[in-house]
């Protein structure tokens, strides 16, 4: 017998059947069932031929049948994908890419791709999957990625316990990995135990360390202990330069900056290693991180070597092909600075080639088609440290040659919470612990949008504000009406409704998202007649949300059967009769800024 395959699962683009030379006929993956000499091979129309008898449905390889149909298999088995979860720090959510809405008060920004362009980033995107409502949970690198790592959100971190707080506090300290979220619960932990080789390279950002006691190595031994086979390039926490800090701190003494050379070199040993066990490497960069100071990228770049690093001096620059091809590391730094029209294209840059480096080796070794290499954002920034769209919404490309088909692209909402889920889905490992993430792998095979996922409701968490995502509609709670809260501040300065509780039709009255209108600007609470109701209805959600939490529930909490749509013709109506209304909010907080 040999593989059968159905069309959708064919590469019609490569040579099958069509060859005068039967020996090069690719018969693994023929349509259909044969059997005895080629000779004897009688050949069908796919589109109605029925198997034989003694065929066996499978996803993999058919297994023919014993009388007792009990047998050993000792077929080959398909080959697991290896895995690159790839998180940028602070990475430009770009137009391009299909940003949220312009906040009010810089309603004309645009954000275009650098003028020589990021073309590896792109090839992911182009020639992979676009996930065009990707989601964080929570809009701060740590609590964010927590989430990835784990498939959980935030508030259900061990480390956080409450906090004292009702809600609980969701901020970096209390979303450390500890206890069984470091040693159980968690997706390195998981990709181990089934047979992968795991790897950790670049920004950490989920343990607690001393500052006063931290030496690299055992801050390397402290990530393995969360199920990590290798850790290096390490970046335990996020670099600090006030001197009062350096001065402290035993982590960050000053001796060393950012260094993409180092951490791409440390992955591409991963992707080299010889071995017949697929990996999973999570791999951080810690740029282009501080928006608001990207002249720092620029110091690392010319300040520091190539040799600096958190580890110690290196005896030489790393040779890494397409970045240090001949080992000169400040010659192509250069090449960065040429390539930026300004300091805030430095950053995307230097991640741009780390990709086309690691791109370049997967296809070195002859990995590239069995890997699938997510790229994603850990936060929006415009406005980071908020649950307004800007910081929660995330660009995120998956490209998986052997898996996904070029250009797809998927228009319903999903998180971060979902990659675990997928992940494991493709590499057809059960996760041995509970997750509040879902597996996409199935949805995405139908191009566009999928109507179970489009009215999925996704939760969002920061410090004890929270907000829920159903459908169209989102609901935002916010716990301390003054700048203590991060989304109230970025509220008052982005000109978005910071009110205790605030409605939003993200669709603007149609069926689809919009990003032509910020529509985080009008409460509808506050601006329309009879939504009262639906509000209370968001609140029970919040509630459920938090009560599940706190009982360790994994299951969904779900809207009300009866909950009426706020996108409707008479809610557009009413934007439009408010458009006053939010003008005069948008003066409002641009006088707060003058």
């Amino acid at each position: 017998q040999y593989h059968v395959r159905t069309l959708d699962q064919v590469n019609d683009s490569l040579e099958y059947c069509n060859s005068d030379d039967p020996e090069i006929n690719n018969w693994n993956y023929i349509l259909g069932c044969y059997s005895g000499s080629l000779d004897d091979t009688q050949i069908f129309d796919s589109t109605s031929y029925s198997l034989d008898d003694d065929c066996v449905i499978d996803d993999d390889i058919p297994v023919e049948q014993s009388e007792s149909e009990v047998a050993t298999d000792l077929r080959p088995q398909a080959k697991k994908p290896n895995v690159i979860i790839m998180q940028p720090d602070d990475m430009p959510f770009y137009d391009v890419w299909g940003r949220p809405p312009n906040n009010p008060s810089t309603p004309d920004e645009t954000n275009g791709l650098p003028t020589y362009g990021l073309p590896h980033i792109e090839s992911l995107r182009l020639n992979g999957l676009q996930m065009m409502q990707a989601y964080t949970t929570s809009a701060v690198c740590g609590t964010s990625r927590f989430s990835t790592i784990t498939s959980r959100y935030p508030s259900r971190a061990m480390s956080n316990g409450g906090g004292g707080t009702d809600p609980s506090n969701v901020i970096i300290p209390t979303t450390k990995l500890l206890g069984d979220d470091c040693t159980k619960d968690n997706l390195a932990v998981q990709f181990r135990d089934n047979g992968y080789r795991t790897a950790m390279i670049g920004k950490w950002h989920l343990s607690h360390i001393s500052t006063q006691t931290y030496t690299y190595e055992s801050a390397v031994n402290t990530v393995k202990e969360c199920g990590f086979d290798v850790v290096e390039g390490l970046y335990i926490e996020n670099l600090r330069h006030e001197k009062k800090v350096l001065s402290s701190n035993r982590y960050n003494d000053g001796s060393f900056s950012h260094n993409m050379e180092w951490i791409t070199s440390e992955a591409i040993k991963v992707i080299q290693e010889s071995s017949d066990e697929p990996f999973f490497m999570y791999f951080n960069p810690t740029v282009p991180h501080g928006p608001n100071r990207p002249e720092r990228i620029g110091e690392a770049l010319r300040d520091f070597s190539c040799r600096d690093t958190a580890a110690g001096s290196l005896a030489a620059d790393p040779i890494i092909p397409g970045m240090t091809d001949d080992g000169d590391c400040q010659s192509y730094r250069q090449t960065v600075f040429d390539r930026a029209e300004g300091d805030s294209d430095l950053g995307a840059i230097w991640v741009d080639d780390s990709v086309g480096a690691l791109l370049r080796a997967l296809n070195d070794t002859g990995k590239l088609d069995t890997t699938i290499f997510l790229f994603q954002a850990d936060h929006g920034i415009d406005p980071k440290d908020s649950l307004y769209e800007g910081g929660v919404r995330i660009p995120q490309f998956i490209h998986y040659p052997a898996g996904i088909s070029s250009g797809t692209r998927f228009d319903s909402p999903v998180s971060v919470i979902d990659i675990g889920a997928t992940m494991l889905d493709f590499a057809g490992i059960t996760p041995s612990y509970e997750i509040d993430g879902k597996s996409w792998k199935e949805a995405i095979s139908n191009e566009g949008s999928n109507a179970i996922w489009d009215d999925r409701c996704l939760f969002f968490e920061l410090q004890m504000d929270r907000a829920v995502r159903c459908g169209c509609d989102k609901y935002l709670t916010i716990y301390e009406q003054n700048w203590a809260s991060g989304t109230y501040k970025r509220g008052d300065l982005k000109g978005l409704s910071n009110d205790e509780l605030n409605l939003f039709d993200l669709c603007d009255g149609s069926k689809k998202y919009s990003t032509d209108n910020n529509m985080e600007a009008l409460n509808l609470i506050e601006e329309a007649d009879g939504l009262e109701a639906t509000a209370s209805d968001f609140q029970a959600l919040l509630d459920c949300h938090r009560s599940r939490v706190e009982d360790a529930d994994f299951s969904q909490c779900q809207p009300s059967p009866a909950r009426p749509d706020i996108s409707d013709d008479s809610a557009s109506h009413l934007r439009e009769l408010n458009i006053f209304s939010a003008a005069y909010l948008v003066v409002m907080s641009l006088s707060q800024l003058s």
